[in-house]
């Protein structure tokens, strides 16, 4: 696996330098932001990084706030096909004040 973030992701990366960023230590911003703010074109380039386990993997054990309710379910559900996996809702869903 090359070591270099994807320069079409630097705007779901948009607090870090994509430049300053590794595909193995930052995997967790990474596939997250790229779960919860990309499009499918992005979803793609993520899944020619990591492979279905390592995400699955990183979203159950590392959960991140960065989901509306609606994306949270389209990705657990249909991008990473864990549809009968339960999960903690309110520790990946973003709060709107």
């Amino acid at each position: 696996m090359q070591n270099v973030v994807p320069k079409r992701l630097q705007t779901k990366l948009w607090s870090s330098n994509i430049n300053n960023l590794d595909l193995e230590k930052d995997k967790t911003i990474i596939i997250h932001r790229v779960l919860g703010y990309g499009d499918m074109s992005d979803i793609k380039v993520l899944f020619k990084i990591y492979d279905l386990k390592k995400l699955q993997h990183i979203f159950l054990a590392e959960p991140m706030n960065v989901y509306t309710k609606s994306g949270l379910n389209f990705t657990k559900n249909l991008v990473l096909d864990m549809e009968n996996t339960p999960i903690e809702e309110k520790a990946y869903v973003k709060s709107l004040y």
